[in-house]
């Protein structure tokens, strides 16, 4: 673990300042206004894209979240909305898909977009399209696994793997813990079993990135969210390095990393702003300057 010790400065540092970008990314003084929550930030063609879960407007609980909604912007200050563009209840080929729409997540290989979204709380729907936006046809006709909160990460080499917890279903040794496997080139199947990849127990909001040749691991734990390190993409077990992020403001975290123009950034979403709860939550953006992520929250 030599190599991964010469990295402990990270790409994270706790104290700072809020980015200059515009938070939160929709307000509801706008026209088309929706509650996005769980904001899974990519980059495809030179444009960010965030894969967001749907809280209603009169929602109490996470059981009425059903559909999806992406935001897509080419210099994180301006942001178009496309609103909800994927119906899993209503939208013909997933009628496997029934209830319980949390935090998906979306991978691009070979000239498909895929989108992996929980349905039934823990089982793990694909749709695709030709393009980041849609539409989306569904990419199979029943659930490709069982795993909470999944999350997919493509790897330099293009061998492409998904991740979650088994906060909701236990997948080998009984617990709650950060899980991934390798996916097959068709990116619907599994190649090969589960791998336990935290020693320590995780909540859910499992998020994966690389960044100069380590494999960084996030997950929220009880109130915060923290990060893992690893020299592989399935390693056993991923080294825990400490906090990334405080508790969001009035909802559980959950938060995704990028890369863009030489910046990172990290998304998340609150529940303190737009008239919203703790099951009325709003996305939001962090910059960070010389390749580090800056986070506070006020």
């Amino acid at each position: 673990m030599t190599r991964i010790k010469t990295l402990i400065f990270v790409v994270f540092i706790l104290i700072g300042q809020l980015s200059y970008s515009q938070n939160p990314i929709l307000r509801d003084s706008e026209p088309g206004f929706l509650y996005v929550c769980d904001p899974s930030a990519e980059v495809f063609n030179g444009k960010v894209y965030l894969y967001c879960s749907h809280d209603q407007p009169d929602a109490v609980n996470y059981e009425s979240m059903k559909d999806y909604e992406i935001l897509e912007s080419s210099d994180l200050v301006n942001w178009i909305n496309h609103g909800v563009v994927l119906d899993p209840q209503l939208d013909p080929g997933f009628e496997y898909a029934h209830s319980n729409m949390n935090a998906p997540d979306a991978a691009y290989k070979d000239g498909w977009y895929y989108w992996y979204f929980p349905c039934d709380i823990t089982e793990v729907g694909v749709a695709k399209s030709r393009t980041p936006v849609g539409p989306w046809e569904s990419a199979v006709n029943t659930e490709i696994t069982k795993i909470f909160d999944p999350t997919v990460f493509v790897d330099d080499d293009g061998q492409a793997y998904i991740y979650g917890n088994d906060h909701w279903v236990d997948i080998g040794e009984p617990g709650r813990f950060m899980m991934g496997a390798k996916l097959k080139d068709n990116m619907v199947e599994l190649e090969g079993p589960w791998v336990r990849l935290t020693k320590e127990d995780v909540n859910e909001a499992v998020h994966v990135f690389k960044r100069n040749g380590i494999y960084y691991f996030n997950a929220r734990v009880g109130k915060e969210t923290k990060y893992w390190m690893a020299d592989s993409p399935l390693p056993q077990y991923a080294e825990l390095k400490g906090v990334l992020a405080p508790d969001s403001p009035q909802s559980p975290n959950h938060v995704s990393a990028i890369e863009f123009n030489n910046e990172w950034y990290l998304f998340y979403h609150r529940g303190d702003v737009n008239n919203g709860s703790g099951c009325k939550r709003s996305a939001w953006q962090i910059t960070g300057r010389a390749n580090k992520i800056v986070v506070k929250y006020i």
